[in-house]
Formats: structure tokens, C-alpha cells, sequence
């Protein structure tokens, strides 16, 4: 019996301290590892993403399960102490850290971030819609953070490659008609809307067609309205910038000539009549369609939309307009310029071109001044700038070499057209500039040429 407990007894302390000896063993050659990491958030104020690592557990946790996560990039480490088996970092971007753990003299292998974690952190077109005219190329506007700025290719695509075809981070337009740009990067996307409504700006000797009476439908009227709009803002809202495109878009791109209508009256209770939309329409968009008459203020012989008849009660038989004969409407300079400012987000007040019996002139708008060929040798002058001559207004909108060129409308000339005139001899014409700084304020995005 004795011999069989002192068998009993020495075989379990062979087998405790066989025990004892593996897990002193498995101690000594333990290990530690990741086994998540998971990105939490991005802040775009400084620039820091945080990230939470899980270690994976084993068997010896209940002795120590504590642990350091380490970021390190090969110059710096950024460390924290774990809690509940899992630690947070937060790291800043542009930098390619490895992660590991360390448990006291113990250390995990290296993991390299970007292994474990999607690159883009962000990514938002700038626009959800853009509008395009056949043959015009566009950078595709996005913005986009990564935790490591590598060569990106975003691989964007045109879903109808007929429409718009995209390369090199462009679109090309190429018909009329409805795309949209995507990416594999992320589920957003692009729309595109190319027309033939209106053209690349270009200047032309010959004068445009005139306008016809209702020439486009509800539909094609607000598209040029959006193409409007989406331009004036790619320029900057409220910037001379934005009313040098408004001048531009009807003077260069859109494919008919705004005729010259004498104002029916002015919305202003100094005007002869309150009226709206005769002869001067002072509202966003173009006024091309009838459902347009809901937002007039005020009629006194119409309303009737550009290019449709409206009576005339100006005396100026020279130019073939007779007192209570119906000519196409449209606008007078100063109509014009006025619209423009308002496209470009400004309120001018309804003002007159000049010297007139009215309190308001287009030429307080800036500072009045002498156009003297001094003047114009100095570069004083600038796109966006007004010009006058007794009874006129009109806009620059484009400067080159030798040339000045003003958007205007003008009587003798059938409405609303581009002018070139050379330097050397518009002072012969204009006598004044209104120089639009003060007004304006802000410049936006402009060159002195549209191409």
C-alpha cells in the first residue's frame, strides 16, 4: 500500500513539473501579435487620422495582458498604452508608419499600415453636376485625402463614351447629351451634362443672327440657365471675375444676338413707368421662355420674352424704331450691364447708362475717369471694367496686345454684340471708364482673353 501512494505521489510530481516546465517554456518563448487594425476617424483640421489596434490574445494574459502600440516611420515613434486589449493612435497623414506591440522586453513583428488600411481617407467631387459644350475639355474637379500621397490613378470613366470620354483626369465633351463619371475609389459620382445650345466663346466680325421669338422650349431654357449659373460660380460668386463670364456667356457663346430694345421704363420708382422685363430684365437667367413672366414685377406694354414683339414708344426712326410699333425685345446698354452685374451676383440698382433725368448712373458704380491714352498705356484698366460716352455704357471684356474688347448693345448694331477696338483709338469713342475695383471687391478667376 505504501509502496503504491509513494508510486501515486512521484508520479504526479513528474507530471507537475513536466507542466511546470511547459509553461515555463511556452512563457519563455511566447508571443505577441496583432490581430485588427481598424481605422476610427480622419480630422481635416490637422491633418490626423486615428487608428484602434486589438492584439490577438493568448493563453498567458492573466499573468500581464498590458501592452504599447508603436507607429514608427523609421525617424519617430508615437506610442499609447493599451486598454482592454486594444490601443488607439492617432497619426498624422502623409507619413508610412509601421505598427507593432511591445510587452515589456517582448515585441510583435512589424505591420505596415497601409496593409491593413484603405489609402483614401476622403474623397467628394466639387461639383455633383457639370455642364460642358461639344468640344470643350475640363479638369474633373475633386478633392481627395490619403494617409500616403503615392501616384494615384483614379481610373474616372464615362458611362456614355459617345457623350463625354474621360483621360489624364479630363473630360472631353463630344456630343449633346448626359454622362456620368465614376471611379473605383469611391461610390460617388459625376454628372455631365454636355450641350449644343451654346458654343466655346469665340468673337466674330459677323454679327449674330437676331434672337427668334420663342426659339427654346421650358426645358432648353432652364439648361442654358443652369449652364449660366454653374459658370458664373466656377468663376467665383460676387467677384469681377463672375461679371466679366455673365457679359461673355451673352455676348461670345450663346449662338444669337440679344436684341436692342429702349427701355419701356425702369424698376425704380424714379423711372417714368415701373416696368419689368421691356427693354431691361433685371432677374437671374436668360429670358427665353414664358414661364419666365411669373417672377415680372411690373408690365407696361408686355411682357413678351427676348426676341418676341413688343411695342415700342421710343422716337428714333434713324434706327427704324417708331413710337407704337412692335419690335423684338431685348435690351438697352445699360439694360445690359445691368443684367450682367445681376448674373454676377451684384445689385447695381436699376440705374441708367449715364447723363440722364434719373438720380441713378451706371457711372457711380466706380471711380469715373478720364479715358486718356495715358490712362490706357498703364495697365489701370482692367476686364470687367465699364466704359461710357454720353448716354452708353458698356463692359470690357477681354485685353490683349493691341486691343480693347466691349460687350455692349447698341441701336445701330441691332442689340446686345462684342466690339473690338484698338487701343490707340478708343478714347475716340469712349470718353470715360468707370474703374470697377471698389465695386467688385473681390477679383474671382479671369484672363484678360477667353482663350
Amino acid at each position: 500500500m505504501k509502496q503504491r501512494k509513494k508510486h501515486f505521489f512521484n508520479t504526479f510530481f513528474i507530471i507537475f513539473f513536466n507542466i511546470i516546465a511547459i509553461i515555463l517554456l511556452l512563457y519563455i518563448h511566447r508571443t505577441i501579435e496583432v490581430s485588427n487594425i481598424i481605422f476610427q476617424q480622419f480630422n481635416a483640421n490637422d491633418g490626423t487620422y486615428s487608428i484602434e489596434i486589438s492584439k490577438a490574445q493568448n493563453f498567458f494574459d492573466f499573468i500581464d495582458s498590458s501592452f504599447e502600440c508603436i507607429a514608427t516611420n523609421g525617424e519617430e515613434e508615437i506610442r499609447n498604452f493599451s486598454i482592454n486589449n486594444s490601443c488607439l493612435l492617432t497619426l498624422p497623414i502623409h507619413q508610412d508608419y509601421e505598427i507593432y506591440l511591445q510587452n515589456h522586453n517582448l515585441y510583435s513583428k512589424k505591420y505596415r499600415l497601409l496593409d491593413y488600411l484603405d489609402n483614401l481617407l476622403t474623397f467628394s467631387f466639387n461639383y455633383s453636376t457639370i455642364y460642358l459644350v461639344i468640344g470643350e475639355e475640363s479638369p474633373i474637379e475633386f478633392s481627395a485625402q490619403f494617409i500616403y500621397p503615392e501616384e494615384i490613378d483614379y481610373h474616372f470613366t464615362s458611362s456614355d463614351e459617345s457623350i463625354a470620354i474621360t483621360d489624364n483626369n479630363k473630360i472631353k465633351a463630344l456630343k449633346a447629351g448626359t454622362t456620368m463619371i465614376s471611379s473605383p475609389l469611391t461610390e460617388k459620382k459625376l454628372k455631365v451634362i454636355v450641350t449644343d445650345l451654346i458654343t466655346l466663346p469665340t468673337y466674330q466680325k459677323q454679327y449674330k443672327q437676331n434672337l427668334p421669338c420663342h426659339r427654346y422650349n421650358q426645358e432648353e431654357a432652364n439648361l442654358l440657365d443652369s449652364f449660366l449659373e454653374y459658370r458664373i460660380h466656377k468663376v467665383g460668386d460676387q467677384t469681377r471675375a463672375a461679371a466679366i463670364e455673365a457679359a461673355r456667356f451673352l455676348t461670345l457663346s450663346f449662338p444669337y444676338r440679344i436684341p436692342y430694345f429702349y427701355e419701356n421704363g425702369r424698376v425704380h420708382e424714379s423711372g417714368i413707368n415701373y416696368v419689368d422685363g421691356e427693354g431691361r430684365y433685371y432677374k437671374k437667367g436668360l429670358y427665353l421662355n414664358e414661364s419666365k413672366f411669373a417672377n415680372i414685377q411690373a408690365t407696361f406694354s408686355g411682357p413678351a420674352i427676348w426676341g418676341c414683339p413688343l411695342t415700342n414708344w421710343e422716337p428714333d426712326e434713324e434706327f427704324g424704331y417708331y413710337p407704337g410699333v412692335k419690335k423684338p425685345n431685348g435690351l438697352d446698354c445699360s439694360g445690359f450691364v445691368a443684367w450682367v452685374l445681376i448674373n454676377a451676383g451684384f445689385d447695381p440698382g436699376d440705374i441708367g447708362a449715364g447723363e440722364t433725368e434719373y438720380p441713378y448712373q451706371m457711372t457711380d458704380l466706380g471711380k469715373y475717369t478720364e479715358l486718356t491714352f495715358s490712362l490706357i498705356r498703364s495697365n489701370t484698366i482692367k476686364v470687367g471694367d465699364l466704359v461710357n460716352y454720353w448716354g452708353h455704357i458698356g463692359i470690357i471684356i477681354g485685353i490683349d496686345e493691341d486691343s480693347i474688347y466691349i460687350a455692349e448693345s447698341l441701336q445701330n448694331f441691332g442689340g446686345v454684340v462684342a466690339r473690338k477696338y484698338s487701343k490707340y483709338t478708343i478714347n475716340q469713342t469712349f470718353d470715360h471708364v468707370v474703374l470697377m475695383d471698389d465695386f467688385y471687391k473681390k477679383e474671382g478667376i479671369y484672363s484678360n482673353m477667353w482663350n
